[in-house]
């Protein structure tokens, strides 16, 4: 496969993957809470987030190391084997560990825990079958599989869900439409592996070889610790509330949309990481690129913060019209301006995985962490929900600034004043903008368009928006 090929399948990966997950979150996710109600998928989310944490432990990173091994030219059916083997008891091992930490912390919903547990092994599962896929390079297949479950659930629930059939609701019958449809997808992924004749079971007897485990042990670890101070915050207002239930409902609904927005930078450093890991050592294309990247993604997720902000109540009458209120839309509006910092996040930790800096990664994820439980500690007895929801900006916020004077002191990067100054400068007349432009508009759909257009425009005036170096580097370079 040529370069330009396989850039054009991985841009479309990215691209389909953006699609499916936008309205998978504002048309699936969104509509399922509004029909369950707050308080339960609430609860729901809280114990999600908890078997999702400790998942690091089902997939410490195995699926990358797959695809690395698949990549080399000499291959040992014997380690295949061992590591569908590992991935047997890392499995076992994670349910038991996540059952007795369920018990210990008091989580009651021992039948939602053990959906979640079992959904939570079937999506790695899957995971683990599609690094064949992607190993072996196979990425038409690799894209009909990444949202294969994803389309499934949304053809069999839209009507479900927008149509006025009466069925009634409940978080159970969700989590199980999910597993049905990433077993089919788990089936037909197996079946396509069996027709290439690509062997994943063990040839001989199940054994754990600690080699494996040594050497994604550093990368399991900064997974889990990046899942931690992102997915705690509804584990600890279910815990520290007596509305836990309530408060991790109205968190949910508007933490929906940081993380519908998130998969922006997401994706792109999809196509970022392994063009930086090409590049590294040729420090001018680096620079270019990083700073092609910043500048490109910080005004853009800055123009969609401050809409969220300016217009954050009528955008939350709009997507919960029966549970809209001041408290969700503040929430939501806090909760958004964590999008650049985001991007700082995603694209700066990018370079330091691709340079190989794996104890920084932790060090700093650490700190995160750390900063994270102990502000949720000190601000939801108090502010409740609106308390995590400044948790979350406050850490991203500590981990974003360090990520950037790490790159630029430690790895002797020069600080672009200019671009920054630009970017101030932006902040400025976006804030401006947005206390004027909603006074000229009586509709205020037509105020959010201006407000976006003119908002671009100033954007590309002041020089923003330039991708052309990694659009350059995923062509030469993949």
């Amino acid at each position: 496969m040529d370069n330009q090929k396989f850039a054009g399948r991985v841009t479309l990966l990215v691209l389909v993957n953006l699609l499916v997950k936008l309205v998978w979150i504002l048309f699936i996710e969104r509509k399922v809470q509004t029909s369950v109600g707050f308080q339960s998928f609430g609860l729901y989310y809280s114990v999600f987030n908890f078997t999702l944490i400790l998942g690091v432990i089902n997939d410490p990173g195995l699926n990358n190391y797959l695809i690395q091994y698949l990549s080399k030219e000499k291959k040992r059916p014997q380690y295949i084997s061992d590591l569908f083997s590992v991935k047997i008891i890392l499995a076992v091992l994670y349910t038991i560990i996540t059952l007795i930490s369920a018990w210990l912390l008091g989580l009651t919903d021992e039948n939602l825990l053990g959906l979640l547990v079992i959904y939570q092994i079937l999506f790695s599962f899957l995971n683990y079958l599609r690094g064949f896929l992607k190993g072996n390079q196979l990425l038409k297949a690799e894209i009909f599989l990444s949202v294969l479950d994803k389309c499934l659930i949304i053809v069999a629930l839209l009507p479900i869900l927008y149509l006025n059939t009466g069925f009634k609701w409940t978080i159970q019958f969700y989590i199980l439409a999910q597993m049905l449809a990433l077993l089919i997808a788990i089936a037909w992924c197996f079946y396509y592996l069996y027709l290439k004749k690509i062997s994943i079971l063990p040839s001989k007897k199940i054994r754990l070889n600690f080699s494996i485990i040594q050497r994604i042990a550093p990368f399991a670890l900064f997974a889990f610790l990046v899942l931690a101070y992102n997915k705690i915050d509804t584990v600890m207002l279910v815990k520290m509330l007596p509305n836990g239930d309530m408060e991790s409902g109205i968190y949910v609904a508007a933490y929906r949309f940081l993380d519908a927005a998130s998969m922006l930078p997401i994706l792109f450093a999809t196509l970022f990481y392994p063009v930086l890991c090409k590049l590294i050592g040729e420090d001018s294309k680096v620079e270019r690129l990083m700073n092609d990247s910043v500048f490109t993604l910080i005004p853009t997720t800055l123009i969609i913060a401050m809409v969220s902000w300016f217009y954050r109540n009528e955008l939350m009458e709009l997507l919960y019209p029966e549970n809209s209120s001041q408290k969700l839309s503040i929430i939501f509006g806090v909760l958004m301006f964590c999008l650049p910092l985001v991007v700082i996040y995603y694209v700066y930790s990018t370079y330091f995985t691709a340079n190989n800096n794996l104890k920084l990664l932790n060090l700093v994820s650490a700190g995160g962490l750390i900063t994270n439980i102990a502000l949720n500690t000190v601000l939801i007895p108090t502010y409740q929900a609106l308390g995590a929801a400044f948790s979350s900006f406050i850490s991203f916020l500590l981990v974003g600034l360090t990520y950037l004077l790490l790159y630029h002191q430690q790895f002797k990067k020069p600080f672009r004043h200019l671009l920054w100054f630009k970017l101030l400068l932006f902040i400025g007349l976006l804030i401006v903008l947005g206390y004027l432009t909603p006074y000229a508009f009586d509709n205020w759909m037509l105020s959010i368009a201006i407000y976006t257009l003119m908002s671009t425009a100033i954007a590309m005036c002041l020089g923003f928006f330039k991708l052309s170096g990694l659009r350059t580097a995923i062509v030469q370079k993949l």
